[in-house]
């Protein structure tokens, strides 16, 4: 292990640092199989070694633990404060661990996994072997007996453990495409693709598209009515402004903290890995997603799923399709296509300041979005609508 690398980030790291962690060491290197059987290659202490400990006492495949952990947090192990559930704080969804153990207002994952495993709540936000033990020991109880015979057979317990269906999605495509990174630690992992299914919409979700997303290629996944001003301000206000966010975690979380009614927080919409684009609020209904309300009532909203600090989150499926969303929305609001008007949550006025948009809004969405690529794909999507 090179130098200053750890097992897991001390609880005195804070949600600000986790969310700059940006470079990494290299040492260690796992290789995983197939289900058919391949063989699992490592060298020194790994979280590989932790996901198979787990999989093995839960009798859950191995894969899933693994492609939950890098849906979840690209392998890393946040501090507790990282998003831990803050009414108002746009990323305070209230998971802890790779494997986002939810303990909020609605959601109590972390309790049940206590129970399940005896690990005290403390042990399972602080200790990374013991968060994947309890994420592992949830799943399986969720899924309960006998166990799926197949990795497709996981995936209504996959959606219960994100607490939406879109989170099964997104699982389920890291399955398929694999996934490989080196973590802060040093340790180099990586997924071998699977063959299989990645779950479609439900019918219901796809019907109800037409009816109520503004913008034609979302699915609709609507946010708690408390969290977003009712309005009519396409009449009243003038909409003049996109404000760019990412969600600190996967899609499914961002739609799960829109939901919880405590929350009090909402975006307009949500683009994922995939290009895929959910719409959360209404254009005509102000999110509460900037944290200036003076903001809010003027802009658009656009979140995505993924990590401020890590490169891997701005996919160019994710990037063209979020330049397209935003190309829509300017056209549809006469917004400028310039970076007075289609901004960084971090350049939203207060923003630094912990309660003036969250504790994490200066690093958001961070030193790997690629701005000048955004505003040209932007321009380019526009000039043909």
């Amino acid at each position: 292990m090179c130098e200053g690398c750890r097992a897991a980030p001390s609880p005195k790291m804070g949600r600000r640092n986790f969310l700059r962690l940006g470079g990494v060491c290299l040492a260690g290197a796992v290789l995983l199989g197939t289900t058919g059987g391949k063989a699992l290659a490592q060298s020194g202490s790994s979280l590989a070694e932790e996901f198979r400990s787990a999989a093995t006492e839960y009798g859950v495949p191995v894969e899933l633990l693994m492609a939950i952990g890098y849906t979840n947090t690209f392998w890393e192990m946040p501090p507790p404060t990282a998003t831990a559930f803050e009414p108002g704080d746009l990323h305070g969804h209230g998971t802890y661990g790779v494997m986002q153990l939810y303990q909020n207002p609605s959601r109590d994952t972390l309790g049940r996994a206590a129970s399940l495993t005896q690990f005290s709540e403390q042990e399972l936000k602080n200790d990374r072997a013991a968060n994947v033990r309890g994420g592992a020991a949830v799943l399986a109880d969720m899924a309960g007996s006998p166990d799926p015979d197949s990795l497709g057979g996981w995936r209504e317990a996959v959606a219960e453990y994100g607490g939406v269906d879109f989170y099964a999605i997104e699982v389920f495509q890291t399955l398929k495409d694999g996934a490989s990174a080196t973590i802060s630690t040093g340790e180099s992992l990586r997924l071998v693709p699977q063959e299989v299914e990645v779950p479609a919409l439900t019918t219901s979700r796809s019907t109800s598209r037409a009816a109520n997303t503004d913008y034609p290629r979302a699915e609709w996944y609507p946010a708690a009515r408390g969290n977003y001003g009712n309005s009519n301000r396409e009449g009243s206000y003038n909409i003049n402004m996109i404000v760019v966010h990412t969600v600190q975690g996967p899609v499914s979380s961002g739609i799960s903290t829109f939901q919880n009614p405590s929350s009090g927080v909402s975006a307009h919409y949500i683009v994922g890995n995939e290009g895929r684009v959910v719409q959360c609020v209404r254009h005509e209904d102000v999110g509460y997603h900037a944290g200036h309300l003076p903001t809010n009532k003027h802009c658009i909203g656009i979140e995505h799923g993924g990590k401020s600090a890590e490169r891997a989150t701005w996919t160019k499926e994710k990037m063209r399709a979020s330049a397209r969303l935003a190309a829509y929305c300017s056209k549809r609001h006469n917004i400028p296509l310039d970076r007075k008007h289609i901004i960084g949550h971090n350049e939203v006025p207060g923003c630094p300041n912990p309660g003036g948009g969250g504790l994490s809004c200066h690093t958001d969405p961070g030193p790997h979005f690629r701005w000048g690529e955004y505003m040209d794909f932007i321009k380019r999507y526009r000039r043909r609508m």
